[in-house]
C-alpha cells in the first residue's frame, strides 16, 4: 500500500512537470492562434491533474506565470492565470476546487469567461458559466454570515481591460456545493446598486488596491480625470495621494473618504499585478 502511494505521488508530479512544460509553450507562442492552440492544451492537462484525488494538497506555483491562491481557512483554492493577445487585451482562466463534505469528494469548476465589456458589469451576478475574467491576487475573510453550505469571500483582482485602460476591483465569491457566484448586494458606494467595486484608470497608471489586515478595510487610490473636461472617461484617471476605503458597517462594505492611510512601504501587489504574469 505503502508504494501505490509513492506511485500516486510521483505521477501527480509528472503531471506538474508536464504543466511546467505547456505553460512556457503558451507563454512562447508567437502569436494568438498559436498562444490560444497551446493555452487549450495547458488547459485539458491542468483539468488532469485536478481530478487527482491528492492534487489539493499538492502546489502548482512552480508552474509559471500563474497564481495558486488559497483561502485563509484553507476551504477553497484558485488557480488563476491571464492570456494577453495581440491586441493589448487579455482572457483569463480560473479553476476553483474544494472538498464537499456532502460528495465526500473534491470539487473542480471551471470559470467560462464571457469576453464581455466593463461597462454596467458592476450591477451583475456572475456564475461560472459566464464570469467576466480577472486576475486575483488577494482573498479576504468575509464579513457576511456563514452557514454549513455556503462559503463567501472577497476577492481583489486586477483586468488589463485594454490598450487604453486598466482595472482593479472588488468581488464577492459565493460558494456551495453545487457552484460559484460573483457579486453580492453588500456594498454602500456613491454609485448605488452596485455588486462589486470596479476601479477604472489609465492603463500606464499605477493605482493601489490593497487590505489592511490591521484595521480590517480595503483601502484604495482616489482617481481623477487629468483634465476636468475628461471627467467620466476613465482612461484619462490617474491616481493622487489620497486614499478612500471600504469598511465593513452595518453588513455593509461602506465608501469611506479621505483617510489616513500612511505605511512604512507599499507592497507591489496591490499596485500591479503580479509582474511575470503581464505576458507580452
Amino acid at each position: 500500500m505503502a508504494s501505490f502511494g509513492m506511485d500516486k505521488e510521483v505521477t501527480l508530479k509528472a503531471k506538474i512537470r508536464q504543466l511546467v512544460q505547456l505553460r512556457q509553450a503558451t507563454i512562447n507562442a508567437p502569436n494568438d492562434e498559436k498562444r490560444l492552440a497551446a493555452d487549450q492544451e495547458f488547459v485539458k492537462f491542468l483539468k488532469d491533474a485536478l481530478s487527482d484525488p491528492g492534487s489539493f494538497k499538492q502546489g502548482f506555483d512552480t508552474i509559471p506565470q500563474l497564481a495558486d491562491l488559497r483561502s485563509g481557512d484553507n476551504f477553497f483554492r484558485m488557480i488563476n492565470w491571464n492570456l494577453p493577445l495581440d491586441d493589448q487585451t487579455h482572457r483569463y482562466r480560473c479553476f476553483i476546487q474544494f472538498y464537499d463534505n456532502k460528495a465526500k469528494a473534491y470539487v473542480v469548476i471551471e470559470l467560462k469567461q464571457g469576453y464581455r465589456e466593463v461597462e454596467g458589469e458592476a450591477r451583475k451576478v456572475f456564475t461560472e458559466r459566464d464570469w467576466y475574467g480577472a486576475l486575483y491576487y488577494k482573498i479576504i475573510p468575509s464579513k457576511t454570515r456563514k452557514t454549513g453550505t455556503k462559503h463567501t469571500y472577497m476577492l481583489l483582482g486586477w483586468d488589463g481591460h485594454d490598450e487604453f485602460s486598466s482595472i482593479k476591483l472588488v468581488d464577492v465569491l459565493t460558494i456551495t456545493n453545487k457552484n460559484v457566484r460573483f457579486g453580492a448586494d453588500i456594498f454602500s458606494a456613491p454609485e448605488k446598486n452596485i455588486r462589486r467595486f470596479i476601479l477604472e484608470y489609465k492603463s500606464d497608471a499605477s493605482v493601489s488596491l490593497r487590505y489592511d489586515e490591521t484595521k480590517k478595510r480595503i483601502i484604495f487610490n482616489q482617481l481623477v480625470p487629468m483634465e476636468p473636461d475628461l471627467e467620466g472617461m476613465y482612461e484619462f484617471y490617474i491616481p493622487v495621494m489620497q486614499f478612500d476605503a471600504l469598511e465593513w458597517k452595518k453588513r455593509k462594505w461602506v465608501y469611506v473618504e479621505n483617510i489616513d492611510a500612511r505605511m512604512k512601504e507599499m507592497d507591489k501587489e496591490y499596485n500591479y499585478p503580479p509582474l511575470p504574469q503581464k505576458l507580452k
